[in-house]
């Protein structure tokens, strides 16, 4: 063997052996019914509409920028409804909206207006105050017909392991 497929070879022993699934991210608080809340400290990101005036979050519905503002993340962690805010910024956001980059993450992305703002913010980690949980229930029943892509098919696994 050639030392290219020998470092190869010992890497994959290495991350077989050593590195730990990871795919359910952190620990969150939750309550009897295992929904999200209280404070958890998570990863957050922005992102916008396109420059093709898509301004649409899951369930087609006008992507939320005023007082209560949109947001996206993990079904399966953060259901569609979860009302939450940011405690260094005060601002409130709803979880109406997923992406692929999310799915087995402690992540949500912020809807931010404008690209500007967007960049402003960057990736931050953040503490957020869960002020309402979301349904299970209403997550399970908007992905169960798109399940055909593979990562709405993992939320929808975890949310019937919930059920």
């Amino acid at each position: 063997m050639k030392s290219g497929q020998l470092f190869l070879l010992w890497l994959f022993l290495f991350s077989s052996f050593y590195v730990h699934d990871t795919s359910q991210g952190a620990p969150m608080a939750t309550n009897g019914t295992d929904e999200p809340q209280g404070q958890c400290e998570v990863r957050t990101t922005a992102y916008t509409h396109s420059r093709y005036g898509m301004e649409r979050n899951a369930n087609d519905s006008q992507l939320k920028a005023g007082d209560l503002k949109s947001a996206a993340a993990d079904w399966s962690r953060f259901p569609l409804g979860t009302k939450f805010n940011v405690c260094e910024t005060r601002q409130t956001y709803i979880v109406d909206d997923y992406g692929p980059g999310l799915v087995g993450t402690n992540k949500i992305d912020l809807y931010m207006p404008s690209p500007r703002e967007m960049r402003h913010w960057g990736v931050r980690k953040v503490t957020i105050n869960i002020i309402e949980p979301g349904s299970y229930a209403r997550s399970l029943a908007l992905l169960e017909p798109r399940k055909r892509v593979p990562y709405v098919r993992r939320m929808v696994k975890v949310l019937e392991q919930k059920m």
